[in-house]
């Protein structure tokens, strides 16, 4: 079998610390959104008043603001999500373990990678971690009977 070349760190650090940092201003503009639809201690947010008299607000405003409101959350969610991994992957690189399946210990794909930085798993152990996923968590799920597309 043949040597391999050890994998130049520099440039997946590199590129794994400008996604940090651009997960972080994300998430702080996410938070600055919600902060003001939700208001400051001292102060409502947009469309809210200081005395709630259940008069004044269409509920359409507020089914709108609570929307909105519940998709800042979700969407600050997955900024922690993906900063929490791509945290993860920069340890790897500290740890001299990046690049390594951590199911299986074998080298990921470079193109991998390449795509997905943050990456802790080869693509073999990624599709058998996706089999194991219940049928109605699925991206490809029917949202009407909760089966994978093309289950019966």
């Amino acid at each position: 079998m043949a040597d391999k070349q050890p994998m130049d760190l520099e440039p997946h650090r590199t590129r794994l610390m400008e996604m940090r940092t651009q997960l972080e201003q994300d998430m702080e503009t996410s938070r600055e959104r919600a902060m003001n639809l939700s208001g400051r201690p001292d102060e409502p947010g947009s469309g809210q008043h200081w005395e709630r008299s259940g008069y004044g607000d269409h509920q359409a405003d507020e089914a709108s603001e609570l929307f909105e409101r519940e998709k800042e959350l979700g969407l600050e969610q997955t900024l922690e999500v993906h900063l929490g991994q791509v945290t993860h992957a920069l340890q790897r690189v500290d740890d001299g373990t990046y690049g390594q399946c951590e199911n299986c210990g074998k080298q990921i794909a470079s193109a991998r990678l390449q795509a997905m930085p943050e990456a802790t798993l080869c693509v073999e152990c990624k599709a058998e971690e996706e089999q194991n996923i219940p049928a109605s968590r699925r991206p490809d799920a029917d949202p009407v009977t909760f089966k994978a597309a093309g289950a019966s």
